[in-house]
């Protein structure tokens, strides 16, 4: 069995490869990032170089050209780009992982995405704007909005979350999975952050979606859906909507990382009025070091949790309700310590680094940005957490 450090395909590169790469890209990725923000989407050469270097495919069945690598290569990866350009790890993080959802669906669903294509990109949004579906024979009929399509001016696929209504009542969530051609992209996204995401709303007009492109999540947390899927591999026993491949957690730790690398630069070659060199200052020193021990501590907790995740998923364990609560509380309070690292950090830009195309206030707007996202809202996961810690059933249906 693999480590996770080693790529399942004999052709691609293996852990350390991977986020050398990364790190190769995260010059380039902040060289477009003022472009990125202006066209309001994720730079086209950005895209291919995530393309042609393989990083969509991190956790892609081997059996279709993926990589099927451990949920650190993953974060790793994130982290380094993210420390060029905030929104281009979020596209990959989201891509990717989208691409580790798809390998929990039946093979027929696989077959329909990279049958044909094997660097096919599947996007996913949220009902937010009121989205519906109804169960019909075979499948579900789709009308509405779904929001918050991360990457889907890039996608071929769309990964929608619904809420399919059960006969005796209630509902079960799933994700569907529609091709490009059956929705349109409505150009709605406006944020002050992670701008360049494009994350987007798409619109479906009486679509229908047959059911083995539907992923009931409740059955993929449980385990029951690897069978049907035909993957086996460690990854696949832990999904990513458990939080174990650190979806958003990774990006955000890189955009942190990203804001202190540009106040090193700066700090490095500035005076302030006095003519002392701004680097020398006890009072910036004390911030560079603590919102560096800050990031560094949110990134060892997520590789903690990565390499634990990997080996549950090596014997073989299905995870558990206090597995996922736990990753949920850690990736949130990741967030909380980087978002806490870039506050440190902000007095020290002056009014003069008040602009538009400063790579610091870049990174401060994305990473607040990214932890509104409901996957990194402390106050919510850390409740769960604490709820299983006091022996109390967790009130998050999800858990």
């Amino acid at each position: 069995m693999a480590d996770g450090s080693t790529s399942l395909n004999e052709d691609g590169p293996d852990h350390f490869e991977l986020v050398e790469m990364a790190k190769g890209l995260a010059d380039a990725v902040r060289a477009r990032a003022g472009d990125a923000e202006n066209n309001r989407r994720l730079h086209r050469e950005t895209h291919e170089a995530l393309l042609a270097g393989g990083f969509y495919k991190v956790q892609m069945p081997a059996r279709y050209g993926g990589l099927e690598m451990s949920h650190r290569t993953m974060l790793d990866c994130a982290v380094e780009i993210g420390r060029g350009c905030g929104s281009s790890a979020w596209i990959f993080s989201n891509i990717a992982a989208q691409n580790g959802i798809v390998s929990m669906a039946s093979r027929q669903a696989q077959d329909d995405v990279w049958g044909e294509n094997d660097y096919a990109c599947t996007a996913s949004s949220f009902p937010a704007k009121g989205g519906k579906v109804e169960a019909v024979e075979g499948g579900i009929v789709a009308n509405g909005v779904w929001s918050f399509a991360s990457g889907v001016d890039w996608a071929d696929w769309n990964n929608m979350q619904v809420f399919v209504p059960r006969e005796g009542g209630g509902v079960a969530h799933h994700m569907a999975l529609v091709p490009k051609s059956d929705y349109r992209v409505i150009d709605d996204w406006n944020s002050p952050g992670l701008v360049a995401t494009g994350s987007r709303s798409i619109e479906l007009d009486n679509v229908f979606i047959p059911a083995h492109r539907m992923l009931n999540t409740a059955e993929a947390r449980k385990g029951t859906t690897i069978d049907v899927s035909e993957n086996f591999g460690p990854i696949f026993r832990v999904p990513p909507m458990c939080g174990a491949n650190k979806i958003f957690s990774g990006p955000v730790i890189g955009m942190a990382r990203g804001a202190l690398d540009a106040i090193e630069r700066d700090l490095s070659a500035r005076n302030n009025v006095a003519g002392v060199p701004m680097a020398s200052l006890t009072t910036a020193q004390m911030r560079v070091a603590e919102a560096g021990a800050l990031i560094e501590a949110a990134w060892a907790l997520m590789q903690r949790d990565c390499d634990v995740a990997f080996d549950i998923g090596e014997i073989g364990r299905l995870t558990t309700v206090e597995d996922r609560a736990f990753w949920r509380r850690n990736n949130a309070y990741a967030g909380v310590m980087c978002v806490k690292a870039v506050d440190i950090l902000h007095p020290l830009i002056g009014a003069r680094g008040l602009t538009p195309d400063s790579d610091f206030m870049r990174a401060y707007r994305d990473i607040h940005a990214a932890t509104m996202q409901i996957n990194m809202a402390w106050d919510r996961h850390a409740i769960s957490a604490a709820e299983i810690q006091l022996g109390l059933t967790p009130s998050d249906p999800r858990a």
